[in-house]
Order: structure tokens, then C-alpha cells, then sequence
């Protein structure tokens, strides 16, 4: 997961589609380190898992080293902190009420000072042993229309690492999930094409057969007006959107 954060990482940079700081190791300006697991991996091997995310030197750990420092022992505590982050953030999203209001009784504190259940899914917390299934990475990119559309395309070439199920499989979006937004749009025009060229198909097939340029044309209206009557179903009554 280490690898495939990096890689991505490098072709933000390559599009310059991320916000930049410079980095811990040269001070050449990289894009910032995602907030997933693999940072807070890095931020409590660090000891630093208490401070401000924006204050603390966790991509001076590469990728050989964490992999070298992830031992059973380290695993196994870190494991049992994401345990109980997962089961605060329960807590505190259990109601309306702020987290100063909650009665957390003798549950143990995250330890972290940022954490976003996001890292985890929702079996975790209730797993034996436990397991991470799904997990979520923030990259911080920039949000202009051109980049954003610059992005979907870098991610349908499969320029960001998804590892492609070995061991791991990832996709990509926004949180506003521009990219589904950019998918649909094109998957629409295709199917307009295939429908306009159903349309012509149909238009010589009627003319053939019914050797009147009238009623092949009032037959393309009726198919026409039908579209309007098909949403007004589909979108209104069935109240599928």
C-alpha cells in the first residue's frame, strides 16, 4: 500500500494535480502525503501519532524501512489502537450529541489526534481477527474543472497505481465524485450515438417497408414522444434516479 501511495503520488506531481510542501528528506517540493493508513503506520513508528498531521516528518520513513520496521510486535499495538479509535468514533457518532457530551464510561481514548474512521471499514471494529477489508486514502489535489477532468483521464489510463489485485485492489475518486460524474458523461454521448444510429436504421427499415415518407416519419415521432412519457415513469413514479 506504501508503493502504490507513492506511485500515485508521483503522477500527481508528473500533472501537477496536488498541493505541494517540500519534503522532509531534501526539501525539494513534493505533494503532500496522503491521510490513510499507511501515514499513521508511519506517524506511530515515528512516536509522533500526537501531533498535528501538518507538523510531523512521517514521509522521512520509505517505504523499505517501514516495511523493515512493521515487525509482529509493532503490528500488533498498532493494530489494537486503530481498535480503539474505531470504537471512539463509534461513540461519537452514536447521536447528535458533541463528543464533550458523550458518556464514553470506560472506553479508552483514540490515541491519535486526528483520526478519520475512514481508514478502516465498518466490520472492523467487530472483527476477529481483526482485519482492515476496505480502507480510504486522501490525497491532497487540487479541484479546477481542467485538473479534475485531467485526473479522470490519468486514472482511466491506469496512470495511478491500483495494484490490481495483488494483493491489493484500488480505484480512484473525488469526494464529490467528479470522476463518476465524467464516466457517466461519456457513457451518455456513446449511447446517444448508438441511439441515433438505431434511429437511422430504423428509418430506412420503415421506408422499405412501408414505402411512405409520411408514415416513417410519424412513426420516428411516436418513438420520440415516448422518451418524455419513459422519464415521467422511470423518474417520478418508479422514483428511480
Amino acid at each position: 500500500m506504501c508503493e502504490v501511495e507513492e506511485d500515485t503520488l508521483t503522477a500527481l506531481e508528473n500533472s501537477d494535480s496536488c498541493y505541494k510542501c517540500p519534503s522532509a528528506s531534501n526539501g525539494v517540493d513534493r505533494c503532500i502525503s496522503p491521510y490513510s493508513l499507511v501515514l499513521l503506520a508511519r506517524q506511530y513508528l515515528a512516536n509522533n501519532y500526537t501531533s498535528e498531521f501538518a507538523t510531523t516528518a512521517a514521509t522521512s520513513i520509505p517505504c523499505d524501512n517501514l516495511r523493515t520496521l512493521w515487525t509482529p510486535s509493532a503490528q500488533s499495538e498498532f493494530t489494537s489502537m486503530l481498535q480503539k479509535c474505531a470504537n471512539w468514533a463509534l461513540v461519537v457518532s452514536s447521536n447528535n450529541q458533541s463528543a464533550e457530551q458523550k458518556d464514553f464510561g470506560n472506553l479508552d481514548e483514540c490515541p491519535f489526534s486526528q483520526f478519520m474512521p475512514t481508514v478502516v471499514d465498518d466490520l472492523f471494529p467487530a472483527s476477529y481477527p481483526p482485519t482492515v477489508r476496505y480502507t480510504s486514502s486522501f490525497y491532497a489535489t487540487k479541484k479546477s474543472g481542467s485538473i479534475l477532468e485531467r485526473m479522470y483521464e490519468d486514472a482511466e489510463s491506469k496512470k495511478y497505481d491500483g495494484s490490481d489485485g495483488n494483493p491489493l485492489s484500488g480505484v480512484y475518486d473525488t469526494t464529490e465524485s467528479d470522476f463518476y460524474d465524467f464516466y457517466s458523461d461519456s457513457i451518455v454521448g456513446r449511447d446517444m450515438s448508438l441511439a441515433v444510429g438505431s434511429a437511422g436504421v430504423t428509418v430506412v427499415a420503415m421506408i422499405i417497408h412501408t414505402k411512405s415518407p409520411f408514415l416513417t416519419l410519424m412513426g420516428l415521432f411516436q418513438i420520440i414522444l415516448s422518451f418524455p412519457l419513459a422519464y415521467f415513469v422511470y423518474y417520478f413514479i418508479a422514483g428511480l434516479v
